[in-house]
């Protein structure tokens, strides 16, 4: 069997990545540079950047930026841009065509094979093409950030069993095929047990860069302002947001609720708030990841809302910026769940059950009328982050394991 030696070059397969700015795309960027700034030449083969719009970014149309550096990390662009549709058939069709024209890439020698490659899921046909683009004797990663099989049933994404089950032969088909699954949580380790994955997997948990990401003296007002903030879409569960500003219009209309982000249910969440009347919650565009601390700050209290159905398949990365910046929050989420279990490790927030308005708009008054307690859980938010999810630590430790991984063999 050839050798792999520890050091060497990667290959980095990742839909996602810089200049999107949520989503996974951040997490795939560092991974990138990182690995990058310590000794190992990384090559990231993407697509063109969309994510969460529907239409690729001015700078990347027509051709242009087909092949750039990111930080010193070279990124080869195929020419697959947002999917065309709703759905999970026009991803997966889109997903689709990313792999093919990264094979025909890899024939015509655009990017070279490479004893280590680490491919990002979704799509789990990003990770097929890091297979592929494995040299023999090499190893291939397969970071697992979201089980889209599971997803696509519980959110409603598609019509029957049969999608599914496709879906779930061909995570089986091409996660077997790999030399390591990273994956977000324990549960999500557990649900890909439960469809036939058999090669080994470990938990890598998310992080937070502490030194850029840092807490800002919160701003005296009048009232409170709560903040959403990320992608809007399905597995969020957004219908809780504008559930909960029906409830504090009633009772604490002085209350402002801000919802910072973009995607697929962005026009309908604006439809649904200005069909209930409500004035006291409004919608505002994301900030670039170098205003990233400043923006979380200007909330008072964080709103995480999450889909009940999708818990097990995603873990919501927003939670440890929020605790970074010292910032409290209150999440929706089941008992037993990553979110549930991570507010009893951390003492940093509040939990309440998804889809029940009066409990969720009770944890964020309790929070709102009570500045000692926000301060006290983002103190405890800020020194948990520090402790366990540091982007040193957490990174520093995967590349740590890539070495020993390419060294066993």
């Amino acid at each position: 069997m050839t050798s792999v030696a520890p050091g060497g070059d990667v290959l980095f397969v990742s839909r996602y990545f810089w200049p999107e700015l949520i989503g996974s795309a951040p997490f795939s960027t560092d991974i990138a540079d990182w690995l990058t700034r310590h000794g190992r030449p990384t090559t990231v083969v993407s697509g063109l950047p969309h994510y969460p719009e529907t239409e690729v970014f001015p700078a990347y149309r027509n051709g242009h930026a087909r092949r750039e550096t990111v930080g010193g990390t070279l990124v080869e662009r195929l020419a697959v841009g947002a999917p065309r549709g709703g759905g999970a058939r026009a991803r997966i069709g889109n997903e689709a065509a990313f792999l093919l024209r990264g094979l025909a890439a890899l024939a015509r020698g655009r990017f070279a094979r490479h004893d280590v490659v680490l491919a990002l899921c979704p799509s789990i046909l990003s990770v097929a093409l890091g297979v592929a683009a494995r040299r023999p004797g090499g190893i291939c990663v397969a970071i697992v950030h979201d089980i889209q099989s599971g997803l696509a049933e519980k959110l409603g994404m598609v019509g029957g069993g049969g999608l599914t089950r496709l879906m779930r032969a061909c995570e089986r088909a091409v996660l077997n095929r790999t030399d390591l699954v990273i994956v977000l949580s324990a549960e999500m380790k557990e649900q890909l047990r439960q469809i036939g994955v058999t090669a080994p997997i470990e938990v890598v948990p998310l992080w937070v860069d502490t030194d850029q990401i840092r807490p800002v003296e919160p701003v005296q007002r009048p009232s409170v302002r709560v903040l959403y903030s990320g992608n809007l879409g399905r597995k969020q569960g957004l219908n809780q947001v504008v559930d909960l500003a029906q409830e504090l219009a009633a009772s604490r209309p002085e209350i402002e609720i801000v919802v910072r982000g973009k995607g697929s249910q962005g026009s309908e969440l604006a439809q649904e708030i200005a069909r209930r009347g409500l004035v006291n919650v409004r919608l505002a565009e994301l900030q670039p990841n170098e205003g990233l601390a400043t923006a979380l700050c200007q909330g008072d209290i964080h709103l995480v809302p999450q889909n009940p159905d999708a818990a097990a398949f995603a873990v919501p990365s927003k939670v440890f910026n929020i605790m970074a910046v010292g910032r409290p929050f209150v999440a929706t989420a089941l008992p037993g769940t990553v979110l549930w279990q991570l507010q009893h490790e951390s003492g940093a927030f509040l939990c309440v059950p998804p889809d029940e308005p009066p409990a969720f708009a009770e944890a964020v008054l309790r929070l709102a009328d009570d500045r000692r307690l926000r301060l006290e859980l983002g103190r405890r938010g800020r020194d948990f982050v520090e402790r366990n999810y540091s982007k040193p630590h957490i990174l520093g430790g995967l590349l740590g394991r890539l070495d020993a991984l390419a060294a066993a063999r």
